[in-house]
């Protein structure tokens, strides 16, 4: 693995943005992400035992996966956040 790693892509997809491997952004999105699939596989058999309790509409039928969208839109957010302020 080479030293320096891209973090950043423009709308290009070029890497326009480059952190030693051992930075503490990279730990950070790393950390991110996993405590954000570590919540979702948490949440996900729990929400959907609640919501098949709830017959015949199709709204609480799609709540779990409503859920593990916000959860993903809310650490997305926080990591995009940090980066910026870095």
């Amino acid at each position: 693995m080479p030293r320096n790693v891209a973090i950043h892509y423009n709308f290009n997809d070029v890497a326009d943005r480059f952190v030693d491997k051992s930075s503490p952004e990279v730990w950070l999105l790393c950390g991110i992400s996993l405590i954000s699939f570590i919540i979702m596989l948490m949440l996900q058999p729990y929400l959907s035992r609640q919501f098949k309790s709830e017959e015949g509409s199709a709204i609480m039928e799609s709540l779990p996966g409503l859920f593990t969208l916000l959860i993903t839109l809310v650490f997305s957010i926080l990591g995009i956040c940090f980066l910026l302020k870095a």
